[in-house]
């Protein structure tokens, strides 16, 4: 399952997955990125993976790419933060991350929320 809620107080996207993460939920949870226009043009998010386990392949990495790219020129960046606490899980996210990061899409695994947190701030100085 996966939810999202909008932090305003930290202008942050938080998102839980938890429990089986399918390709299809992965799909869907992205395109909502291109069917919703209320969030900033500079996005930040941070989905917390602790309690995932993944349903999909190394092979549907680039399925969740090829959606990605639909909407990421809606943004002036987009920056994801992933916290993971499984070692397959991880293998996954960090080879997503490898094709997946461009000028727009800044994309990190972390262990623990405190990494992810201190890194999304990081761009503050940036923008």
């Amino acid at each position: 399952m996966i939810t999202s809620t909008f932090n305003n107080e930290l202008s942050i996207l938080e998102t839980e997955f938890k429990g089986p993460i399918s390709r299809k939920e992965i799909i869907d949870y992205l395109s909502s990125f291109n069917k919703k226009n209320c969030y900033p043009k500079i996005l930040k998010t941070i989905i917390d993976a602790t309690e995932a386990s993944a349903k999909f392949s190394f092979a549907d990495i680039q399925a969740f790419n090829k959606e990605k790219n639909k909407f990421v020129d809606n943004y002036d960046l987009l920056i994801s933060a992933v916290i993971i606490n499984n070692p397959s899980t991880a293998a996954i996210g960090t080879l997503y991350g490898a094709i997946a990061s461009n000028h727009k899409y800044k994309y990190k695994v972390f262990s623990t929320h405190e990494a992810a947190l201190f890194w999304i701030n990081s761009f503050s100085i940036l923008i």
